[in-house]
């Protein structure tokens, strides 16, 4: 199978108002930058190739074969590489809906502590209503924090507990951030994961792939011992410096901000108020100068803190001296102490994206696909989306699918990410400018500092290759995420639309009518009882109407009921594209 690339004239998408261009073929933004300067490309280590066996330099023609000596290859339907959030939840979906999955990772533990991917938004949080760990998620984090904001010991601004985001509603039932821990969210993803027989396999590095026409044949180098496996399919779910990208072939074009660097520490603090975020400004560097947040889960904070490099380019070690000078210098605040730092790193803002998703038989995803700034905690929350978008897509194909709706995940799913380097880039320079005080209080109170929507809820696929309005019957069009509402059983016990839309099939959703609707393997087809309107609210029929829900909860299809009766073929013609 040849694969496919994307133009260099991708079109200007925009993503809450911010517009990027292209350059060559990585999305640059025209005004995101800090400070506004012209922009720099610099080298950094997400350039450089991981040190490799033999690595392929791009996706190999012909039959798929193996090294020419070794164990017999294992087999499997779908190798997902990296054990991150996007790919335990890619995993998850896989499994969910019956594929044949591995889930390899080369680190020898698993995660324990850290401060990163800590902001799950309200559309993540609706997709891990629908893989089925929302509720543990949601018993580790916090949605309610408040948030001070100071100069000094001087408070600047006080937003009270429970503030946080927007007030759910029929058809949004999540609407503040949940803060909660990257390790934590991949404990809750791992053990549902398990649920289905699947585990992590730890100590398991990629070293090399090839690919042909109807497999890929990687080598996997598990506690030190290579091995064969052989996969239908290969994601690469494995970070910033993705292997799998690198050996694939994809691009990884844009910046790393290197003048800006962020000390980034798990503590414990003493003196503080744990219901609130702790914002301190400091000479210019906004919301960037000192930050402490309180996570729940490890009775520990997570500690930010911008600092510069010396003239010898020498970044401060981020470690307790370190932190405790910066606190006395920018907070000054008396009574307050830190003490027992269990992890610290150095962070510099990447700004990254690859020329396309797709080489073949392999896929990239999350941080192996883009990387950008922290601001606005879209990271975590832009690769779910991802996985939540190709795991259904993957198992439509292995049941027997055309290949070509893989090819509409990159096509759904590369706008969405350049969107989102141009929003988190404005929104990090509104962060950590002289305003940033007022942005992140925004950002926390309503997700919305610089016009684009953190939530996630408006991200949608209108005009995508795998959606039909067949006419204007709905207020809902194809593409658009699928409302919740409460709504009734045949027998009149109240449950809610998402309990009906849960993957992992598709579901036609049949509103006022009576009308024939067809039978499909993987289709549930549910007619809308409405006792209260809210689901004619969020979906706005104008009449009888008929609406196709695809298994990642995004519409495919509407139509009113006569529209639908008088061509079949139309929703026919959706059904098939999207694997039913």
């Amino acid at each position: 199978m040849g694969s496919r690339t994307c133009s260099s004239k991708t079109r200007c998408v925009s993503y809450g108002g911010e517009p990027t261009v292209e350059r060559g073929n990585a999305p640059y933004l025209t005004a995101g930058r800090p400070g506004g300067s012209a922009m720099r490309t610099h080298t950094s280590a997400v350039d450089q190739p991981e040190r490799t066996s033999g690595a392929a330099s791009g996706p190999a023609s012909g039959p798929a074969s193996g090294p020419a000596s070794g164990p017999a290859s294992e087999e499997t339907e779908v190798l997902v590489v990296g054990a991150g959030p996007v790919g335990l939840a890619l995993a998850l979906g896989l499994a969910r809906g019956g594929v044949d999955c591995r889930i390899i990772e080369r680190e020898p533990a698993f995660r324990d502590r850290g401060v990163r991917g800590r902001g799950v938004n309200a559309r993540t949080l609706e997709v891990f209503e629908d893989l089925g760990v929302v509720e543990q998620a949601l018993a580790l984090g916090r949605t309610d924090l408040g948030i001070r904001t100071y100069r000094g010991e001087q408070v600047l601004g006080e937003e009270p507990v429970g503030s946080a985001g927007r007030p759910p509603t029929p058809d949004r039932p999540y609407g503040a951030m949940l803060l909660i821990a990257q390790h934590h969210t991949e404990a809750v993803l791992r053990d549902r994961l398990a649920e289905y027989g699947v585990k992590v396999e730890l100590d398991s590095e990629l070293v090399e792939f090839t690919q042909g026409d109807d497999a890929v044949l990687a080598t996997v180098h598990r506690a030190g011992e290579p091995r064969a496996l052989r996969a239908r399919y290969l994601v690469g779910c494995d970070g910033g410096r993705s292997a799998v990208r690198k050996q694939a072939g994809f691009t990884f074009l844009g910046e790393t901000w290197d003048e800006e660097r962020f000390l980034l520490a798990s503590l414990r603090v003493e003196g503080l108020d744990p219901d609130f975020l702790h914002i301190w400004t400091y000479e210019g560097m906004g919301a960037g100068a000192l930050g402490l947040m309180p996570m729940r889960a490890d009775d520990t904070w997570a500690v930010h803190a911008r600092t510069e490099p010396d003239e010898h380019g020498r970044t401060p070690a981020p470690d307790l001296a370190t932190f405790e000078r910066l606190f006395a210098e920018r907070a000054g605040l008396p009574g307050v102490r830190l003490h027992e730092p269990t992890w610290s790193t150095v962070w510099r803002p990447t700004v990254r994206m690859v020329d396309r998703y797709r080489a073949g038989r392999v896929f990239v995803a999350g941080d192996a696909a883009h990387c950008h700034s922290a601001a606005g905690g879209q990271g975590l929350n832009t690769g779910v989306g991802d996985a939540h978008n190709l795991g259904w897509k993957l198992a439509a194909v292995l049941r027997g699918a055309p290949d070509a709706l893989l090819d509409s995940y990159e096509a759904e799913r590369l706008p969405v990410a350049t969107g989102v380097l141009a929003a988190s880039s404005a929104q990090h320079r509104a962060l950590f400018s002289d305003g940033g005080a007022r942005t992140i209080t925004r950002q926390f109170t309503t997700q919305s500092a610089t016009g684009a929507d953190f939530t996630g809820l408006s991200v949608g696929y209108r005009g995508g290759p795998l959606g039909r309005d067949l006419d204007e019957a709905t207020g809902v069009r194809a593409g658009d995420r699928a409302p919740d509402a409460p709504v009734a059983t045949a027998s009149g016990t109240p449950t809610r639309l998402f309990d009906l839309l849960r993957g992992p099939q598709a579901t036609l959703l049949a509103f006022d009518t009576d009308l024939p609707l067809p039978e499909r393997p993987g289709l549930r087809r549910v007619t809308v009882r409405d006792p209260q309107g809210h689901a004619a609210r969020a979906y706005g029929p104008s009449g009888p109407a008929v609406v196709l829900v695809r298994p990642d909860g995004y519409v495919a299809f509407t139509g009113s009921a006569a529209s639908v009766a008088d061509r079949p073929e139309a929703l026919a013609e959706v059904m098939a594209g999207i694997g039913l």
